[in-house]
């Protein structure tokens, strides 16, 4: 017997009965055949990525079976100076001594292969994709936290890939999708609340409070192996010490961890969670946040993809001489065409540069850090970071004249509610259906995001967009930088 086997509990017994001479019918993903689950099976899941979300969709899905897990940081708190424990994968895996664990989820995949029904990906943005095509290609029902990839070619490889395979349920984590904010937005927007969109605020006007956000000063001081730190420099003064050596902690799986990303020397500037400003291995706040806020957006009007779009940064910003980070500051104004019925529209995100307040708020009221507000023809709505939101109750949704908000009558409630995103995915996975979030519509929704960053990196310029040939019209510079070519042995399969 092999004695890495991780046996479930209704192997064990079936093996059992077996060795009795019995006869029994084994749960399918015994027999190999991946994808096929029972709605009675706990489902054996492998999650690539356990610190941060990772850790969050570990509580969230603990009543499956948890069976593998793999991370590439497995430092202590006290080698992370007092990071919380929570945050932590070193932590986390002590509370699942039945899993096996893992540094490199390839490997993971090729020796659990059998044992696993599903795959969360919570990884850094730039290994999403691989990660991802390679659980669905191996018939796993595959959860990828959001943006979903790097890139828009890797978007639309991880599209490409859920479709060659639709028995398998696929979801995006944007956890708010499953909210009650979200889903009532949906459907007031659609029963006509503020009348015709007119035009959409989404903003993340500061970075919510964690280790990782840059201070003012541009003086490095010392992290926990004595490098300087990331989220002690401005943004821009970390790029002076791209080439710095510092020793790789040996919790550090450093080669795994940059992954498809062209190689670098390792820095705790990048790590944890300190990477997601950098152009290797982040997608900026647009792509972090972006999916979140625009969802609801997203949803509510079918929106597609636009015709223009065009960005302004902070001045200091110069994207021909810093190929190394996102800007401080970004606005990117988006132009979408009518469709059906529904008339054209602009869209603009802030990110550190508050929106306007919208008429009607109360000035004496703290305005949301992050979310978005609609605003139409009879009215607004003002909504916060949804991906906070509860799933039973609506927390925070205002609907803007004070006036309109007395004299609206809620519609029915015709979108389905009470249960997470992550087990949304799950128990759909199990009845065979597809989630509501599945990577055709998260697909989409993250290469909005992902066509602001190109136009963030070309700022002052307005991109003119051709959705049917995924291309921009006007620009070769901004096509290239619709993909990227994978380091040597980590490229996507074909």
């Amino acid at each position: 017997m092999d004695k890495h086997k991780q046996w479930t509990r209704r192997e064990a017994v079936a093996g059992a009965i077996a060795a009795a001479g019995a006869i029994t019918i084994l749960p399918s993903r015994a027999l190999g055949r991946a994808g096929f689950l029972s709605p009675n099976d706990k489902a054996n899941i492998a999650f690539i990525g356990i610190g941060n979300f990772g850790g969050a969709a570990l509580n969230e899905l603990s009543t499956q079976n948890i069976v593998a897990l793999c991370d590439v940081d497995w430092r202590t708190p006290e080698q992370l100076g007092g990071r919380p424990n929570n945050d932590i994968a070193s932590m986390r895996v002590k509370k699942y001594p039945q899993a096996k664990v893992f540094d490199d989820f390839r490997i993971m995949l090729d020796e659990m292969d059998k044992q696993i029904d599903a795959v969360v990906v919570s990884t850094a943005d730039h290994t999403h994709a691989l990660a991802s095509i390679l659980a669905i290609n191996r018939g796993k029902h595959t959860f990828c936290e959001k943006p979903l990839a790097h890139d828009v070619a890797e978007v639309r490889a991880m599209m490409a890939a859920a479709s060659r395979h639709p028995h398998l349920n696929t979801q995006t984590g944007t956890q708010g999708h499953a909210s009650e904010d979200v889903r009532n937005i949906v459907e007031w927007v659609q029963d006509g609340a503020i009348g015709t969109v007119k035009e959409v605020h989404v903003f993340q006007a500061s970075q919510r409070p964690r280790a990782s956000t840059p201070s003012s000063t541009g003086s490095p001081q010392a992290g926990p192996q004595g490098a300087p730190r990331g989220d002690r420099m401005s943004p821009y003064a970390q790029i002076a010490h791209v080439n710095d050596v510092v020793p790789v902690p040996p919790e550090v799986k450093w080669d795994l961890w940059v992954g498809p990303a062209p190689m670098r020397n390792y820095n705790p500037m990048y790590l944890p969670l300190r990477w997601r400003n950098w152009l290797d291995f982040g997608t900026g706040i647009l792509g972090d946040h972006g999916p979140h806020f625009i969802d609801p957006v997203f949803w509510a009007l079918g929106m597609g993809f636009p015709d223009s779009i065009e960005a302004v940064t902070d001045p200091e910003y110069d994207p021909a001489a810093n190929a190394q980070t996102f800007p401080r500051m970004s606005r990117v104004e988006y132009k979408f065409p009518a469709k059906d019925r529904r008339p054209a529209f602009t869209m603009t995100w802030f990110s550190g540069d508050p929106p306007p307040l919208p008429p009607g708020w109360d000035a004496a009221v703290d305005f949301p850090d992050g979310g978005g507000v609609i605003y139409g023809t009879k009215g607004s709505i003002v909504y916060g970071p949804v991906y906070s939101s509860p799933v039973s109750t609506s927390k925070q949704v205002w609907l803007l004249p004070k006036e309109l908000d007395m004299s609206y009558k809620r519609p029915a409630k015709t979108l389905p509610r009470g249960t997470t995103n992550w087990m949304e995915w799950i128990e759909a996975a199990k009845a065979g259906k597809q989630s509501s979030a599945t990577w055709a519509y998260g697909g989409p929704l993250t290469q909005i995001c992902l066509l602001g960053d190109i136009a963030i990196r070309n700022k002052g310029v307005l991109l003119e967009y051709d959705a049917k040939k995924g291309r921009f019209k006007n620009s070769e510079a901004a096509n290239a930088m619709l993909s990227r070519k994978a380091r040597t042995g980590w490229a996507l399969p074909g």
